[in-house]
This record gives structure tokens, C-alpha cells and sequence, in this order.
């Protein structure tokens, strides 16, 4: 005799997926949504034609601004996993697209930066990505930018700190 399977009673539908959420969880959610359909990298359309994927592009584009970096200082700034950044490097080293650089203060830990080939992929993405940032944001006011951006640099302090603490 087959056993009896107990189910877990049927919801009431919601029309979307954040109806009814407490505002903390339907934030939290929104910006991880959101963070994936901006994310440059994440595009198929962007990674067909520049072959980078999430992580390469973080690493690329960190270090074409904040110069040459060793992997720690990548891993902090980009908050990425230290294995993802290590793959990323590797696999843009074999790209021919950074190199390992000698770094006097820390012997065991070299500085990453772009070979010429980088900096010139940069170049060449760095505009496709601001064009894709500004369309992006394009339904928000110039007010309404300089608020986002504030409460988006408060909001990731004040993560960082809830993160370094045990709930």
C-alpha cells in the first residue's frame, strides 16, 4: 500500500514575487535583482564580445583604476571570493590581458596589472559599459542619482560592518 504523502497547504497567489514583502527583505532582494540585470559581464551580448566574464571584468576593471593591486587588495575592493579573483587573474594571464608584477614590499604577493592588450580591451569597454550604465538609470532624476548613490554607499558601509559582526 502506497504510503500517504502529507503536502504543505497551497499560499494564496501574490501577483509578483514581492508582494507583501517586509520592506528590509523586498530591498535586499531588489538589489540583488537589480545588480544581476546591471551587471556588465552578466550579458551575453557583452561576454560575446569582449570574452570576459563577471569576475575577469571586475578584476580588469579594478585595476585600470586603482592601478597595479595585488589579489588581496582586488579581493577587498571588488568583494569577490579570493578563489574567484585568483581564477580570474589566471585565466586573464593566459589571455595575455595582466601580468604578474614584481612587488617590493611583499615578495609573495606580486601586483596585477594590464598588459597592453588590457588596457587597450579596457579602452574599448569601458564606454559600452558607461553607455549601458547611463540608459540603466535613465528613468531616475539627477536628484534622484545623487540620493541612490548615497544611500547605496550607506547601506554597503553598514553591511560590511553587520557582516564582520555575528548575528
Amino acid at each position: 500500500m502506497p504510503k500517504q504523502i502529507n503536502i504543505a497547504p497551497l499560499p494564496k497567489p501574490r501577483s509578483c514575487l514581492t508582494e507583501g514583502m517586509p520592506p528590509e527583505i523586498h530591498i535586499s532582494y531588489q538589489i540583488t535583482v537589480v545588480t544581476n540585470l546591471m551587471s556588465f559581464a552578466n550579458s551575453p551580448k557583452n561576454f560575446k564580445q569582449f570574452g570576459l566574464n563577471v569576475c575577469q571584468w571586475r578584476v580588469v576593471g579594478c585595476i585600470a583604476v586603482l592601478g597595479p593591486s595585488t589579489a588581496r587588495q582586488i579581493v577587498d575592493e571588488s568583494h569577490q571570493d579570493k578563489a574567484g579573483i585568483s581564477r580570474a587573474i589566471s585565466e586573464l594571464i593566459k589571455k595575455g590581458l595582466v601580468i604578474k608584477l614584481d612587488n617590493k614590499l611583499h615578495k609573495r604577493s606580486p601586483l596585477i596589472w594590464l598588459t597592453a592588450e588590457g588596457a587597450a580591451l579596457y579602452k574599448k569597454i569601458y564606454p559600452v559599459f558607461a553607455k549601458q550604465a547611463k540608459a540603466f538609470t535613465e528613468v531616475l532624476s539627477k536628484k534622484e542619482k545623487a540620493q541612490l548613490c548615497d544611500m547605496l554607499d550607506r547601506l554597503k558601509q553598514h553591511t560590511e560592518k553587520v557582516n564582520e559582526q555575528e548575528l
